[in-house]
This record gives C-alpha cells, sequence and structure tokens, in this order.
C-alpha cells in the first residue's frame, strides 16, 4: 500500500493540499488494484486522504462519474453484441439448414448412409442423433415429469414449512405466482423407453446433425 503514496502513506496530513490531492487520484486509480489482504489498509488510507482534503473531493466525484459512463457504455455494448449475435446465429441456422437439405436430397449410398459434401478445405456430412423428446402439449404431460419454479413471500414460505392445513393450502395457492414450468425430458426418455405412454410428448427418432470437418 506504501507504493500508492506519492510520499509516507501514513501521514498524508503532513503534506501540503496539493500533494493531498495527488494521493488521493493514486488512491482513486489503483483501486481496482487493491489484493484482497490489503483492502483494509487501501479504505483507512483513502477515508485519511479523502476527509483529509475537505475542500478538494471533485477527483472522486469525476472518477465515479466516468465509471458511471463506462457502465452505461458497457450496457449499450452489450445489447448491440447480443442483437449482432442474434443476427449471426440467424444466419448460421440458416445456412446450416441449407447444406443439411442439400445432403438429404442428395440421398443416402448403397450403405444407407447420407452422401458427404466434400470440398477443398471442408467436408459436410450428417450424422444420426439419438432419440430427443419434443413436447406436443405442455398441459397434457403428467406433473410427475414436471418441475415448477415457484415465487411467494417468504413469510409465507415459513408458514407453509411450519404447517400445511386445509385453509393454509387455499391461502398459498392464491398468492403463489408460477414463474415456469420445465419439463424432465430424461425422465419422459426413460419412461418411454420402457414402455410407458406419456401424453403431450413425442419421441423423436431419426434426426441428424450436421458435422463439418
Amino acid at each position: 500500500m506504501k507504493a500508492l503514496a506519492p510520499g509516507s502513506a501514513n501521514a498524508p496530513t503532513a503534506q501540503p493540499l496539493y500533494a493531498i490531492e495527488e494521493y488521493l487520484g493514486v488512491l482513486v486509480d489503483t483501486a481496482e488494484l487493491v489484493p484482497a489482504d490489503q483492502e483494509q489498509e487501501f479504505r483507512d488510507e483513502f477515508q485519511l486522504a479523502l476527509s483529509t482534503a475537505v475542500d478538494k473531493r471533485d477527483r472522486v466525484g469525476q472518477f465515479m462519474a466516468h465509471l458511471e459512463q463506462q457502465i452505461a457504455f458497457a450496457n449499450f455494448e452489450i445489447d448491440r453484441l447480443r442483437e449482432r449475435k442474434a443476427v449471426y446465429q440467424r444466419a448460421f441456422d440458416r445456412i446450416e439448414n441449407y447444406v443439411t437439405h442439400t445432403i438429404e436430397v442428395l440421398g443416402r449410398d448403397a450403405k444407407g448412409k447420407y452422401r458427404r459434401l466434400e470440398g477443398n478445405t471442408v467436408t459436410f456430412s450428417l450424422a444420426g442423433c439419438p432419440p430427443s423428446v419434443e413436447v406436443t402439449d405442455e398441459s397434457a404431460i403428467p406433473d410427475e415429469y414436471k418441475t415448477l419454479t415457484l415465487k411467494l413471500p417468504a413469510l409465507a414460505w415459513e408458514q407453509v414449512l411450519d404447517w400445511l392445513d386445509t385453509d393454509q393450502r387455499q391461502t398459498v395457492s392464491g398468492i403463489v405466482k408460477h414463474e415456469g414450468v420445465s419439463i424432465d425430458r430424461r425422465a419422459i426418455k426413460a419412461a418411454i423407453s420402457s414402455g410407458t405412454e406419456i401424453p403431450g410428448v413425442d419421441l423423436a427418432i431419426g434426426k441428424t446433425s450436421l458435422r463439418r470437418t
């Protein structure tokens, strides 16, 4: 921490005001570089320097304003890059679909495999995918294959944990909000594979994925 100060780190009050301001500026600019084991020492030095420079707090305010601008810029860039990513993803999916369709149109060879599209530096081929669960009617799927994500007040949750009589069930049912439903596709797949019929889903067989080698 002593390396942060232009003079003695423990005696900023003995320095002229311009030196104190310079010292404070160094502390502000190096805040992100402070290791965890020196955090308390840094806080003490920062507090002392800021308290001593009674009329000169602009540097901290300016630095905070700079950080706010950088945060706003980062948020803007995140949104911009997210949109850009979505554009690229749509283009990739479309081209992938075109290539897959072209290979499917070419048909299979004598061994029953899809033909490859070979270029000078890249080869496209289709690989079989394992059976996967496709949801056709979520409401028809039995509850044993669903996981609910719920949102409710903490006090209500404590009450649920303490007791669950009839009246309480009605109260909780009225305030609980369904945030989402997730389907246990692995359990469904296992059940279907064992011969159990599950309403609301189909087992997709024979799908392929495009490979680029």
